[in-house]
């Protein structure tokens, strides 16, 4: 195993940092996602099985099998399908919604304790 692959399963597999979330999607051959690319703002996904074909409003398409990393949400993308003979399973991690109040910790600090 790679320095590489060992990141890749710590991030896509493993237990996650606080403040972080990961969602599994899976697609039968020849569906779409039926998903927003804007859902996801700021998700990086990992193509774990199958292949997917992202395409844009202007209808060009690209394909990323498996192992690709693709930072999702900063593709001009109107449609996300599974591709191929086999179900897609897209591993997708970001950043968990902040808490409605969104406060600080009391405990987290601050510049001026010494």
């Amino acid at each position: 195993m790679t320095a590489d692959e060992s990141a890749g399963e710590a991030l896509f597999r493993g237990p996650l940092p606080e403040g972080f979330s990961r969602r599994v999607f899976r697609v039968p051959p020849e569906r779409e996602l039926g998903l927003e690319p804007d859902r996801l703002p700021d998700a990086i996904v990992l193509v774990e099985r199958g292949e997917l074909e992202v395409e844009c409003p202007a209808g060009a398409r690209r394909r990323f099998g498996r192992g690709s990393l693709i930072p999702i949400g900063r593709l001009p993308a109107s449609r996300l399908r599974s591709v191929g003979p086999r179900p897609l399973v897209l591993v997708a991690v970001s950043r968990a919604r902040p808490s409605v109040t969104d406060e600080f910790r009391r405990d987290a600090g601050s510049h001026r304790d010494g």
